[in-house]
């Protein structure tokens, strides 16, 4: 099966995805597939060993007979993060039992999506984010069902629901320069409607992809 079949079945690509996640993760050299290029200037600056633990959910659903997977647009602010399309998360709290918790606990307070609708099929390569100094978790999830988005309008601006097949298709990934603090910075990227994701969610995106392709979901 993969995702371009005209009647997907939820059921089974679960089967696959968990047999695939058996066999081990892509891992790192997957993700840097889609590094910017001021990665490894920021690590240099950075101490991994003292970040904060968080983590982000990748919410399968089924939505028009397509896998989809929803990214939120956060409201623009004072933080690092603000305005930029990311995946539902945040960073975990001492009342949550682990970082599966945190991703769930996340997704309900941004997105509303009920919290015991959300099953959990396991998790992709932890990633160091040195301009926020969090060590985040891909936490890999689904719904039998189309979730209800509520986003919440003090953290979300706009939820951007991608069909996983087009969002991970080797025609969707280009590339962007800009210029800050008088440095140039290359960024692969993943386009959702319009919307460029990169950073560390592209590359969260690219170990999925590289795991997808080992398991014939996507070519």
């Amino acid at each position: 099966m993969s995702l371009l079949d005209t009647t997907f079945d939820l059921e089974e690509f679960i089967r696959q995805l968990n047999e695939e996640l058996n066999k081990g993760l892509p891992g790192f050299e997957a993700q840097k597939l889609m590094s910017p290029s001021i990665r490894k200037h920021a690590l240099k600056k950075s101490d991994p060993s003292i970040a904060k633990d968080s983590s982000v959910l990748l919410l399968f659903y089924l939505k028009n007979g397509q896998l989809h997977l929803p990214f939120i647009k956060r409201t623009s602010g004072n933080t690092s993060h603000s305005g930029q399309i990311s995946l539902p998360g945040g960073k975990y709290e001492e009342s949550d039992s682990n970082r599966t918790v945190t991703a769930i606990r996340e997704t309900n307070e941004e997105l509303g999506v009920d919290c015991k609708k959300i099953k959990i099929l396991g998790f992709l390569t932890e990633l160091y984010i040195p301009v926020s100094d969090f060590m985040v978790l891909p936490v890999l999830g689904y719904c039998k069902h189309c979730p209800e988005f509520k986003m919440n309008p003090f953290e979300v601006e706009e939820v951007i629901e991608m069909p996983v097949q087009q969002l991970l298709s080797t025609k969707n990934i280009s590339e962007f320069s800009f210029t800050k603090n008088n440095l140039t910075i290359n960024a692969p990227y993943f386009d959702a409607k319009g919307h460029k994701i990169w950073g560390a969610t592209a590359m969260i995106l690219s170990e999925l992809r590289e795991l997808f392709l080992r398991a014939d979901l996507i070519r």
